[in-house]
């Protein structure tokens, strides 16, 4: 983390975006003009050595080694509220986001007015949020997540380092009451308690994906986390904490299928939470319908470091040829189906008492069904994995997630859609993520299919010894 802030502190780069100018409250950084080469080693270290952090810390785990939870929470929450001090980094979506919310305070509609067309009218928000890849487009993010915006905005004023610093503040807030929330659901088994600390909130990739480059996914994750807690208490609380989530990004209402099939034989509670939380989507999504018009119009442009783009150009096209473009969708509905099925029976058992692990595990297939089986994927997307699997014990899974998201985020380094210097820099970046990384990305799909694979036919061989022992 140390490392993170120090990035922070250097100031605009090829990892950092203008703000503005630094004043006398945080975010605080110099002017110190690092090169782009710097950078690059600095970031690839930061995600390297997270990388190795997470699975040493696993490792020892599984040694016996056992921290205090509480202590590693602490830890979390010092070092969440360092990085909030610093800029954030590795992202030009905070500039959208203070883009949307300054749209929305002038009373007009995000929905419809991209960042471009507020910089078009001279606003000083609007100069400033002149970045690709959302230059151009309107908000794709729920009424919620838009709220939030809006109301960091009428903070901020026609500061973007102010109104990013709100931004941050509730991001930051939300991740450390995500953790403080794991280690409640954790219960009083110690090796659970410490290992949702490590997962979430001492997670030095998730760290810089959810609080260096504060996406509104962690604004997203509290609400999942929240509506985990209150299975065990109330439906009500439970399905308005889901539409909570939902209403911050869409794609969070897949959750529902799991939560619904938990709940399927307490009718009762089950009709609290459906009615409950349709009514609150249907008021906020009815108040703005073009969020999910376009949510669904950028679903299908290409994201570096995917793999699809690869088997559509490798597998796809050769065999389909021109309508191998329309047969995307299709395929990879059917690809997140496959997997989430797969890992419904490869991963490992759960106490079948524990109604929070009985509904992580379907909902962590799910999750890892659309990780794995669409194109349309950012690394900052992998939060909701991280959350679940915090939620549940060791599984080969672990590693995978881990693989996944360090993958993922390699080719963002160091993040702004910028060319490098030297040149040959910029090749080697442009390398990594549309060569290197796909192709990694697609061997640990095809890793995930055979441990999958393997399981499932393990499983039927024991059912079917067990079957000839009872005849």
């Amino acid at each position: 983390m140390l490392l993170m802030v120090y990035l922070g502190l250097l100031g605009p780069s090829s990892v950092e975006p203008v703000f503005g100018p630094a004043g006398k409250l945080p975010p605080w950084f110099w002017n110190a003009h690092p090169s782009d080469l710097s950078i690059w080693v600095l970031v690839a270290m930061v995600l390297l050595l997270g990388t190795a952090a997470v699975a040493a810390g696993l490792a020892a785990t599984r040694r016996g080694w056992s921290p205090r939870p509480h202590a590693l929470l602490g830890l979390g929450t010092v070092g969440t509220v360092a990085l909030v001090c610093v800029p954030p980094m590795g992202t030009t979506d905070p500039l959208n986001y203070a883009a949307y919310g300054r749209i929305a305070a002038l009373g007009l509609d995000p929905y419809r007015v991209t960042p471009f067309g507020l910089a078009q009218t001279g606003d000083p928000i609007g100069q400033l949020s002149i970045a690709e890849p959302w230059l151009h487009n309107p908000s794709v993010y729920g009424p919620l997540a838009t709220m939030t915006e809006w109301l960091a905005s009428v903070i901020g004023g026609t500061s973007m380092l102010t109104t990013v610093w709100m931004l941050s503040l509730l991001n930051g807030a939300s991740f450390i009451a995500t953790g403080a929330l794991l280690l409640r659901l954790a219960g009083p088994d110690p090796r659970r308690r410490v290992r949702s600390q490590l997962l979430w909130t001492l997670n030095p990739v998730l760290l810089w994906n959810l609080v260096v480059g504060p996406h509104i996914d962690g604004l997203g994750a509290l609400g999942v986390v929240v509506a985990f807690w209150a299975l065990r208490r109330s439906g009500l609380t439970a399905g308005l904490a889901l539409a909570a989530a939902t209403a911050v990004k869409l794609t969070l209402g897949i959750f529902a299928l799991p939560f619904a099939w938990r709940l399927r034989h307490d009718w009762r509670r089950l009709a609290v939470a459906a009615s409950a939380s349709g009514l609150l989507l249907a008021v906020a999504y009815g108040l703005v319908p073009r969020a999910v018009r376009n949510a669904a119009a950028v679903s299908d442009q290409p994201v570096v470091g995917s793999p699809w783009p690869l088997l559509q150009r490798n597998l796809l096209r050769p065999v389909f040829g021109s309508a191998a473009g329309h047969l995307v969708p299709l395929v990879e509905v059917m690809a997140v189906a496959g997997i989430a099925a797969l890992l419904l029976v490869a991963l490992p058992p759960v106490d079948e008492s524990d109604i929070v692990q009985m509904t992580a595990r379907p909902a962590l297939a799910l999750a890892a069904g659309y990780l794995l089986g669409t194109g349309y994927v950012r690394p900052w997307y992998d939060a909701i994995a991280w959350l679940l699997v915090a939620m549940l014990p060791r599984s080969w899974f672990d590693p995978v997630l881990l693989a996944h998201t360090t993958c993922m985020t390699l080719p963002f380094d160091p993040g702004l859609p910028y060319p490098l210097h030297p040149d040959w820099l910029n090749g080697v970046v442009v390398q990594t993520g549309y060569r290197a990384m796909p192709y990694l990305q697609g061997l640990l799909l095809l890793a995930v299919l055979v441990i999958g694979l393997s399981r499932l036919r393990h499983k039927l061989a024991e059912n079917t010894t067990a079957g000839a022992g009872l005849a």
